[in-house]
């Protein structure tokens, strides 16, 4: 899943120089509590607060802290080994050059300034020649070809009722705002985020020259909003079955002949017998509006959308309508640096290059040789919570098990490392680097197509700061990134790396076994493993746990969509209960020696909160909570706890505190 995360700031294991193991424990600062709130009626608070009053968000961030924000001090790592290569000479073809020379290209600002619009233009001239419903396909699919996706959006990955190949899928596109309730939502700062988007839509035209830039800009949106209005919503594209349509050529083709699949395929160089059309409604009224609305407005239409798809790419001037717009969005005030934009580009468009560069300066092998111990331990501990569960049959635990242990667990860097077979980066020509490296990506994902899926592969590079659990391949993924202060520390005790990794490490054991991960089975294959009866009471589980969280709000009236995060909230809850376990297994976990003022029990409660010690822009949190399948920061700790009564006993949280509920009302599942 997707979960999505200086040398000055995190030294611990990733700096400039690896350190070498010690038998000391490090001092774990928990400065920021404040002893004013009772931690048990805000615990989040508690551990977070003179941190949370004191932190400052910089004018070119959205938020400051832990998880996702992270990834800020990592561009810094990153940026540091591109400018040391972007300043040398390399042999060609070698990772140093490719990754040095596409950085140098994306810095010469001057060069990219001069050129203004005239790298798109070719593009444009393509679309002003089309003529015809299918020579404007033709022109998606060409697009499709270097990354560049519009109404169609196709990928290849495993078969949700074969696992054992990858086939051809398409989902539902076409949309510049966030997210299809954006079109339609009245209140005041959704009102603006549409107003935003029209002014940067309108910018685009004019940038290109076009006269007519508003009036073509509202051609735009109301096609958008008319695609928009046949997707399904997030929490409707959280049922699996319902998104998996297996239909064969024969069938979209007579049922939308006026997008010409066959066409459209062929020019990709693919030939399917059947496609996974995962959501069939948006692409019958995309049928239906290739003929009712005019060509030109088509074209308009996929002229915005070109435009805006290689806007940051462009002259400043696009960069600037885009960051305008985002401003609106996000509430970040300032555009990044430079060179933080483009070490972020690099690792999104070269990224594995880049990372072997990265994993051989920084990361600690140690880190990964510790990691590997922790998750052994947590997959352990998550048996003896499935032998003990009180609402499963024997039949079905056997089988939960066997899941369980067929897990494939990826942690630090790849064995196998992607590359980049056939592109040429030079460092005078950043617009064609960016679009050699697309085309060779969507060459490298369609090259899948028809074929086993690659166990040896990463959907993340190595430096990011996150973590995932991927069903169709049952695998947990640990990137060399989150290994790091404060989710992990090699030379900290025990109960700050169970309460900091070890929560992060159960809640993706966990995420097999949640809402959408509970419908595959060990093989990753959509299919029921469970009793009729065990499965009722599974969903009943997971009802309480959207029940509760709807309840749950930010910015005073901005209620959580419990159907929308019900999957990560069971990681959640699951998470902390598997690592607690797998805490209380290692010898302090079963001491009561006090360090620092804290028994065991509490520093891994304590770790749990610093983990997600975060600060976000509020207009940022609005979009997250609409659209980010995880809750936000607060609730993924006080959420938890308040279910879990190992934190009631190490913190004395009494009837009348705020975040109590009885024994009967915590939500257990796993």
């Amino acid at each position: 899943m997707k979960h999505l995360l200086y040398c000055a700031l995190f030294l611990v294991l990733l700096g400039a120089c690896k350190k070498e193991s010690t038998p000391e424990l490090k001092k774990i600062d928990f400065s920021g509590i404040d002893p004013s709130i009772k931690p048990g009626d805000n615990f989040f608070e508690h551990v977070n607060k003179s941190w949370y009053d004191q932190a400052v968000i910089a004018d070119d961030q959205v938020g400051v802290g832990a998880y996702r924000f992270l990834n800020i001090p990592q561009k810094k790592l990153l940026q540091k080994i591109l400018e040391e290569l972007s300043a040398e000479e390399h042999v060609a073809g070698s990772k140093e050059q490719m990754v040095g020379d596409f950085y140098a290209s994306g810095m010469d600002t001057t060069g990219i300034n001069q050129r203004g619009h005239e790298p798109i233009m070719p593009r444009l001239k393509e679309l002003d020649a089309v003529d015809d419903v299918p020579g404007m396909m033709r022109f998606v699919a060409n697009q499709l070809l270097a990354s560049d996706y519009s109404i169609v959006v196709p990928y290849v990955s495993p078969d949700n009722a074969n696992s054992n190949i990858n086939i051809l899928h398409v989902v539902q596109s076409g949309l510049g705002l966030p997210d299809r309730d954006y079109y339609f939502k009245t209140d005041s700062s959704t009102v603006a985020i549409q107003k935003a988007y029209k002014q940067y839509l309108t910018t685009l035209f004019e940038l290109v020259g076009d006269k007519a830039a508003k009036e073509k800009s509202q051609v735009v949106y109301a096609i958008e909003e008319q695609l928009a209005d046949a997707h399904k919503t997030r929490i409707e594209r959280r049922n699996v079955k319902e998104n998996y349509n297996k239909m064969s050529l024969a069938e979209i083709n007579q049922n939308q002949a006026n997008i010409g699949w066959d066409q459209l395929f062929g020019h990709l160089g693919v030939s399917p017998d059947s496609i996974d059309m995962k959501q069939p409604a948006y692409y019958d009224r995309l049928n239906s509006m290739l003929k009712s609305v005019p060509l030109a407005n088509w074209k308009t239409y996929l002229k915005a959308n070109t435009i805006a798809n290689y806007a940051n790419i462009l002259s400043k001037p696009f960069q600037d309508a885009s960051f305008e717009y985002s401003k609106v969005l996000t509430g970040q005030s300032e555009q990044k640096t430079r060179a933080e934009l483009m070490a972020q580009n690099v690792d999104r468009q070269i990224g594995f290059a880049l990372a072997q560069l990265y994993v051989q300066r920084y990361f600690n092998e140690d880190a990964k040789k510790r990691a590997n111990e922790l998750v052994d331990n947590l997959q352990k501990a998550f048996e003896i919570r499935i032998d003990r569960l009180d609402w499963m049959s024997d039949s079905t635990k056997l089988k939960a098990k066997d899941k369980l242990y067929a897990i494939t667990k990826k942690i630090g860097y790849p064995d196998v490392w992607r590359e980049y077979d056939g592109v040429a980066i030079a460092r005078d020509t950043y617009f064609e680097n960016v679009v050699a490296l697309q085309k060779n990506n969507f060459q490298y994902n369609l090259k899948k197509f028809n074929q086993p899926p690659n166990k040896e592969e990463w959907g993340t590079t190595p430096p990011t700061v996150t973590a995932y659990y991927n069903p169709p391949r049952n695998e947990i993924v640990f990137p060399a990134g989150i290994l790091q202060d404060p989710y992990f520390d090699l030379y900290a005790d025990d109960a700050i790396n169970y309460g900091g990794i070890g929560m992060v490490i159960g809640h993706e054991f966990t995420h097999a076994f949640d809402d959408q991960g509970a419908q595959y089975d060990k093989d990753g294959n959509v299919n029921n493993w469970w009793t009729e009866e065990d499965y009722e009471k599974f969903k009943a589980k997971t009802q309480q746990v959207i029940d509760r969280y709807s309840s749950f709000s930010v910015l005073d009236s901005v209620h959580l969509k419990g159907a929308l995060t019900v999957g990560e909230n069971t990681a959640d809850i699951g998470g902390i209960a598997i690592a607690y376990d797998a805490f209380k297994m290692t010898a302090q976990g079963q001491d009561t020696t006090r360090i620092d003022g804290y028994t065991p029990d509490q520093r891994f409660f304590l770790s749990i909160a610093r983990i997600w010690r975060v600060k976000t822009r509020d207009e940022f949190m609005r979009n997250y909570v609409t659209t980010d399948p995880h809750s936000p920061a607060i609730w993924r700790v006080n959420g938890p706890l308040m279910n879990f009564t190992p934190f009631y006993e190490a913190f004395d949280v009494q009837p009348g505190d705020k975040n109590y509920k009885p024994e009967s009302e915590r939500i257990k599942i796993w």
